[in-house]
């Protein structure tokens, strides 16, 4: 199985997480901050930074134990189970493309402000197309990409910063005793600003030796990126008066029109677009590494973790991100604020749920390479922050309203889960289904009812004391129907995972038939002699098979010879992708010629899903 390729170095390292951390935010939020907390929005920058270099040292730790592509995910999983860990990597993957719409509307709105929707469109579309293209080339050009853009990133900030300081107007950052609350949502919004350490995380497993050189760098990084924070601010304050700093949003590009004139705002302009673009750029190549890592363990649609034979990347998800970026970032430009205080609370989330991580590990005696100085009280102490601070911004007109899209946006992965888990788990689907057993047997004949038994126990051609195999059978919908069918001289084998639907199938039947013939089984305890079976038919299982090549090859092991086949299993369903193997007529005839059997497939969309048809001959 191809691998990700270790290329990235130290220097190349340091300027990546610089410019992963340092986005859009930085040239926004001191306009914003001033606007709620005029000069003394400098505390809230400052406290700011030093929270910051905190949590840079647990990231620092966590990535020294688990030096891998999934970052946040991959240290969720390890100390609060899988199942949390994907709601922490869904998280993470949703701020991810928030944040790159954010830097590309970001960037477009500074150097071109006032354009049309169509013209921000298409400029987006090319945009995020050319960085897709360089980041699915490989990692040594995406490196080099972002080296380029991470030089003109520190270049641009220290020219305005520099000269800067020697224009400032200490009237300017005289402190104006604003109220607590107003400084607080201050730290709240400038707190952007700083984070994006799990994207430089999501590149470990492409860093040269990332257990030893990862942790000096995030943390290098984050005091460097502190430093900048500070200073710019300072900059534009002290430049500018604080009233009209936060009344203009293009605030670093009026900062250099006062420094260096009209001519040399708009050069600033077209520097600032191009290293927003460039944090844009960071993520794009990071993001997917964390739908990769999230695929390998199968969390995600698998075909996510199949890397590119040739330039050794996450193709496929790469292209899926491309998508998904477009259309965020095509919302954005409708409201760029309203999207900044969409992300603030999931990012809060995310970072509390890293630190529960080494509280965690921290108790249980956990070593890792890399030991953060503020040990326990210092994650508890950001925690409670984080939270003080969503709660401060609650208490803001309209905001409960945008919280609540923010936890939408976080649920909105259950089912992606669900699905995964239905597709991977076999201990998983057993405790499923023996707790939905009550509602399945109401829900599933909404779409599996008089036409569809008909059309899976007809083509079976069975008749009067055939000896038939009903592979998960559920709460014996099929069952029953089979069980008519052979009478009482035939026998149906009714086979589930779940014991409760077993128990539904039997009171069903008993129910239903004076005399029954069928015998239930509990999968685990199926064990039959070779060409035992007349018929096998197995309904909405195949879509849960991990390994659907050898769990029809033992079916069919059971099957005798001229023994007929009719399975139904469902594809693409409210938009969710099917299993691979189940994409497609092809796809599905391939993997029966494989097993050397011969069947036939019809596709039907109905019922916002797909009705897989497969039936045949041994």
């Amino acid at each position: 199985m191809a691998q990700l390729k270790r290329l990235i170095g130290k220097k190349t390292l340091l300027i990546l997480t610089i410019n992963s951390i340092l986005g859009s935010s930085i040239f926004f939020l001191p306009a914003i901050a001033a606007g709620y907390s005029g000069p003394d929005s400098i505390i809230a920058w400052i406290l700011m930074a030093v929270v910051a270099v905190v949590i840079s040292t647990y990231f620092a730790e966590l990535v020294s134990k688990y030096p891998k592509a999934g970052g946040i995910y991959e240290y969720a999983k390890h100390s609060i189970g899988q199942s949390s860990a994907f709601f922490v990597g869904w998280v993470s993957w949703i701020v991810a493309n928030i944040a790159i719409a954010l830097e590309i509307v970001g960037s477009l709105l500074y150097l071109l402000p006032g354009y049309s929707l169509f013209v921000y469109a298409l400029l987006s579309f090319a945009f995020i197309a050319s960085f897709n293209y360089i980041s699915y080339r490989g990692i040594d050009y995406s490196s080099k990409m972002l080296l380029i853009f991470g030089g003109i990133t520190l270049f641009s900030l220290l020219a305005i910063i520099v000269p800067g300081s020697f224009a400032i107007n200490p009237g300017n950052l005289a402190l104006v005793a604003m109220p607590l609350p107003l400084i607080f949502l201050s730290i709240y919004f400038v707190s952007d600003t700083f984070f994006g350490w799990e994207s430089a995380t999501y590149l470990s497993e492409e860093v040269k030796n990332a257990r030893k050189v990862m942790p000096r760098i995030i943390v290098l990084s984050t005091v460097i990126v502190s430093l900048l924070c500070i200073a710019l601010p300072v900059i534009s304050l002290g430049v500018v008066d604080w009233r009209t700093l936060g009344s203009n949003p293009a605030s670093l590009t009026l900062v250099a029109e006062t420094i260096f004139g009209t001519a040399g705002g708009r050069i600033f302009s077209v520097l600032i677009f191009v290293l927003i673009m460039g944090s844009a750029a960071s993520w794009m190549v990071a993001s997917p590494r964390l739908l990769y890592a999230m695929a390998r363990d199968k969390v995600l649609v698998p075909r996510f973790a199949k890397i590119h034979s040739k330039y050794r990347t996450p193709h496929n998800a790469i292209f899926f991100q491309t998508i998904i970026i477009s259309l965020v970032t095509i919302i954005g430009f409708a409201d760029y604020v309203t999207l900044l205080t969409l992300i603030l609370p999931l990012e809060m989330l995310m970072y509390s749920v890293m630190l529960v991580v080494i509280i965690k590990m921290r108790m249980n005696n956990i070593r890792s390479g890399y030991k953060s100085i503020f040990g326990l009280h210092g994650a508890l102490g950001v925690i409670v922050l984080n939270a003080f601070l969503v709660y401060v911004w609650i208490q803001q007109p309209g905001a409960l309203s945008i919280f609540a899209m923010s936890v939408m946006l976080g649920l909105l992965g259950f089912p992606l889960y669900l699905l995964m888990k239905l597709s991977t788990d076999k201990r998983f689907i057993e405790k499923f289904f023996d707790r939905i057993s009550w509602l399945w047997d109401m829900l599933f004949p909404v779409w599996y009812a008089g036409k569809e038994i008909r059309n899976v126990t007809n083509k079976l051609k069975i008749g009067k004391g055939f000896v038939v195999l009903d592979f998960g059978c559920g709460s014996g919908i099929t069952t029953l129907e089979l069980a008519k069918k052979v009478g009482g001289d035939g026998t149906i084998v009714a086979v589930d995972i779940s014991e409760k639907q077993l128990k539904k199938a039997f009171a069903k039947i008993e129910n239903a038939m004076k005399i029954s013939n069928v015998v239930f089984i509990k999968e685990s305890q199926l064990t039959f002699e070779p060409d035992y079976f007349d018929a096998v038919t197995a309904v909405g299982v195949l879509e849960h098979m991990d390994n659907p090549e050898e769990t029809l090859g033992r079916l069919f092991k059971n099957l005798r010879k001229g023994g007929t086949f009719s399975f139904l299993s469902f594809g693409k369903s409210f938009g969710i992708p099917a299993p691979e193997f189940l994409g497609s007529k092809k796809k599905v005839e391939e993997l029966f010629r494989k097993l050397g059997v011969k069947a036939k497939v019809r596709i039907e969309k109905k019922k916002f899903t797909e009705y897989v048809y497969i039936w045949g001959k041994k």
